[in-house]
């Protein structure tokens, strides 16, 4: 008995396998950004307002120190313009033999100081001294009344007198007693005694 060969033929074709294709890959998603929210801006017209803070500048407290008192001015030695009137001059006057000597006619000096109010008193000059001697020393042949052989203002209140017995006449040993008298321009008036001693 003849087989079947058309089965057979149909046996033996068998259905190739099929080959899967491979699934395909997923599509990446696509990742997106999200955008970051920017802090908004003023538009570029408008001024943003701050609140202005006003510091104030305190001043330095300054301590209050109470006025001194005025200073005693200091007086200088130097004569005021203007003595007072209504006091009197007070004169001193120290004596010394010098060169005057019995028999002779040398000078004698005469230290006088003028002073007013205790001010030395320094603008006088020759013409405001007044010399006397009084009680005559016996022998003696004139007085030095008047006689002021010589004179200087030393600037400080104190003059620098010179005398002799006037004519020439010579000195005789003793004490020789005078008064000197002072008078200022403006008629102030001062005078001292002193003693005179020759040897």
């Amino acid at each position: 008995m003849a087989k079947n060969t058309t089965l057979k033929k149909g046996a033996a074709k068998k259905s190739a396998p099929s080959i899967k294709k491979p699934a395909p890959a997923p599509k990446a998603k696509k990742i997106t950004k999200k955008a970051v929210p920017q802090p908004s801006r003023p538009p570029a017209e408008s001024t943003v307002k701050f609140p202005v803070v006003i510091i104030k500048k305190e001043e330095p407290k300054t301590a209050v120190i109470p006025s001194a008192p005025e200073p005693t001015p200091i007086i200088e030695s130097s004569t005021p313009t203007s003595l007072p009137k209504t006091v009197p001059l007070t004169v001193s006057v120290q004596t010394s033999q010098g060169a005057a000597a019995n028999g002779n006619t040398h000078p004698a000096n005469l230290l006088v100081i003028v002073t007013c109010a205790g001010w030395p008193v320094t603008e006088l000059d020759k013409n405001h001294f007044t010399l006397m001697e009084h009680f005559e020393v016996v022998g003696q042949l004139a007085p030095f009344s008047n006689s002021i052989t010589s004179f200087r203002n030393a600037g400080t209140g104190a003059y620098l007198l010179q005398t002799k017995p006037i004519n020439g006449a010579p000195w005789k040993s003793g004490h020789h007693l005078g008064q000197l008298l002072v008078s200022t321009s403006d008629d102030q008036q001062g005078q001292a005694g002193f003693k005179l001693i020759i040897r």
